[in-house]
């Protein structure tokens, strides 16, 4: 087996991410705080390590909530005017799971080089013991699902 058991694919997600946001955990614990009381799930979470007082920091939200995160987004920088937030809708999260990647290593190596090989550039990249996800644009989303299904024989 390759590792990889499942091939699935989410369309219409928003990616949010704060350049020099503070590094500070309570920054942090308030923006996702905020987004919950909005009742927006959060998904794709990545975070630079600090650079400094800073860090960079990375997440998902389907764009049926883009109108709500925006309004979040708005008033969180009434708080923190310094951080630099960037909204980018209309992309594509595709997830290779597997059991067997707990203990199997290179799944993600050969997933990221079907995928360079395709011509596609990842937007984000989150992983966890059984699961790799990848965000793309749109543009990008069928070239890189092709190359995924063909590396690993498993279909959507």
């Amino acid at each position: 087996m390759n590792g990889v058991q499942q091939i699935t694919a989410v369309h219409d997600i928003a990616l949010i991410t704060f350049n020099k946001a503070p590094a500070k955990l309570d920054f942090i614990a308030h923006i996702f705080t905020a987004f919950s009381a909005g009742h927006i799930n959060i998904d794709m979470i990545s975070q630079t390590p600090p650079q400094g007082e800073f860090v960079n920091l990375s997440f998902t939200v389907e764009d049926k909530d883009l109108a709500s995160a925006l309004s979040i987004i708005t008033k969180i920088r009434e708080d923190y005017p310094s951080i630099k937030p960037m909204v980018s809708s209309g992309n594509c999260k595709i997830s290779l799971f597997g059991e067997e990647m707990r203990e199997q290593y290179g799944v993600a190596a050969a997933a990221i080089a079907a995928v360079a090989k395709a011509d596609t550039e990842i937007l984000v990249i989150t992983t966890s013991e059984i699961d790799i996800s990848f965000l793309f644009t749109e543009a990008n989303y069928h070239d890189a699902l092709i190359a995924l299904e063909e590396e690993f024989q498993v279909k959507e």
